[in-house]
């Protein structure tokens, strides 16, 4: 769906021929009539219209109840809007122009059956979650610990590190795995309309409430319900959330049946929720009642040790059935560790399928990267460089140095973790810090 006719034409020639039937909307407003009315597959939306922006129609849509799968594509997008953009639940976002065989690989992933509620009962919380890096490790096992107890779990972290992976991992291991596992994402869903949402609402309850509906208290039943971005809840809803985390008891909107829920309830944000609690915008019981045991995933760019095993991972899963590259470069591999990794794991998930669908040679070199990491990359690189003067053993008690900090750093300060990270057997790292006068409690987190 978009306001600019051609490009919808455009779009419509690349989906014809793959597609039982595409319809055109040129009207925000008509297509969210058209998506009440009758049932779709999938929703492609573009960011910037004039009757209604992209963002606000995702809330509309969800707040309707829908949970189709949106594709967005726009020309004025930039890294926070495609961040924006994951944190509302779309399904995939890519930039114009529209590379047609990009496009028809990424709706052929989105479209693909999931797999069957049986084998929910052999997954493993490690299964999609590759890590090297000591705190991964640290949560993974947290996950096999906690995924057979009934706790609340409070998952925190930047969009984008994985925290629906957790989620996912925690229900399928424990007890619940054959019940349902029900997914919110808070921060998609109009203010107005949440409330039904979590809690369903009776005929009447509100204008255009016809009929009852249920809600996902009620459609978890003895499963577990996911409250992503929960940051994002206004404050009133949230002493209501607090009243069924207590006893378990709520309401429909409307409704006067009081309703018992049995859901283990796992929730996640973006935000600082103390901070959120300190400045009065998130309610302190509600906070505790939710912290029973809360998991902090940190973001990629502190674990750099993990983008070549997660570039690895991602480029052997999109390239099968086709021909791909076989990797990247070494240099290539160092650029990508020194960027910042604003989107996190599933920015370099796209960045890979990127390559996976249109790179022609055999391996991804340090030019085929965009230029915005290059440039990044070569700016960390300047700043590195001023450590190299003086003489040369100066230089190089320079690296020392700074070699054994970002190895310290990026396991959290655990010695025997970072001395496997720098291959040196331990006793002579532990000689080289103590050298240096570095304290690894520093680097705990």
């Amino acid at each position: 769906m978009d306001d600019v006719p051609s490009f919808c034409q455009e779009l419509r020639g690349v989906l014809k021929p793959h597609c039982a039937s595409v319809t055109l909307c040129g009207s925000p407003l008509r297509a969210l009539r058209l998506l009440r009315q009758q049932p779709f597959d999938l929703l492609i939306t573009t960011l910037v219209m004039k009757e209604l922006g992209g963002f606000e129609l995702i809330r509309r849509l969800r707040g309707q109840g829908s949970r189709i799968p949106i594709v967005m594509i726009t020309g004025y997008g930039n890294e926070k809007t495609a961040i924006e953009a994951v944190r509302l639940g779309v399904s995939d976002y890519l930039e114009k122009p529209v590379v047609p065989e990009e496009l028809l690989a990424r709706l052929a992933k989105l479209m693909a059956p999931s797999p069957a509620p049986a084998l929910a009962e052999s997954l493993s919380p490690r299964e999609g979650m590759i890590s090297e890096d000591p705190a991964m490790k640290a949560i993974f096992d947290t996950v096999e610990a906690v995924a057979r107890s009934d706790s609340r779990v409070l998952i925190l972290g930047e969009t984008g590190t994985g925290k629906q992976l957790i989620a996912q991992a925690l229900h399928a291991q424990g007890p619940r795995r054959r019940e349902p596992f029900v997914e919110v994402n808070c921060a998609a869903i109009p203010e107005n309309l949440l409330e039904s949402e979590l809690f369903g609402h009776d005929p009447g309850a509100f204008t255009g409430a016809t009929g009852r509906r249920i809600g996902r208290f009620e459609e978890a039943g003895s499963g577990t319900l996911f409250l992503d971005e929960i940051g994002e809840m206004s404050y009133p809803l949230q002493s209501k959330l607090l009243r069924v985390l207590q006893g378990g008891k709520f309401n429909r909107v409307g409704g006067t049946e009081t309703l018992q829920s049995q859901a283990r309830v796992i929730a996640a944000t973006n935000r600082d929720l103390q901070k959120e609690v300190e400045t009065g915008r998130f309610r302190s019981d509600l906070f505790y009642r939710l912290h029973v045991i809360s998991l902090t995933l940190p973001p990629l760019r502190k674990r750099a040790v993990d983008v070549p095993l997660l570039a690895a991972f991602f480029l052997h899963r999109y390239r099968q059935g086709r021909s791909a590259p076989e990797g990247f470069t070494p240099e290539a591999i160092a650029c990508l560790q020194a960027y910042s990794w604003p989107g996190n794991v599933r920015e370099l998930e796209h960045l890979v399928e990127r390559f996976a669908v249109l790179h022609d040679r055999a391996w991804i070199e340090l030019a085929d990267l965009p230029e915005r990491i290059r440039s990044e990359s070569q700016r960390a690189d300047s700043l590195a460089d001023r450590s190299l003067q003086g003489t040369y053993h100066q230089a190089k008690s320079a690296f020392e140095r700074r070699y054994l900090e970002e190895t310290l750093r990026l396991a959290r300060g655990n010695m025997a973790a970072a001395a496997r990270l720098a291959a040196l057997d331990r006793s002579r790292y532990f000689r080289l810090v103590r050298t240096y006068g570095l304290d690894p409690r520093r680097f705990a987190p």
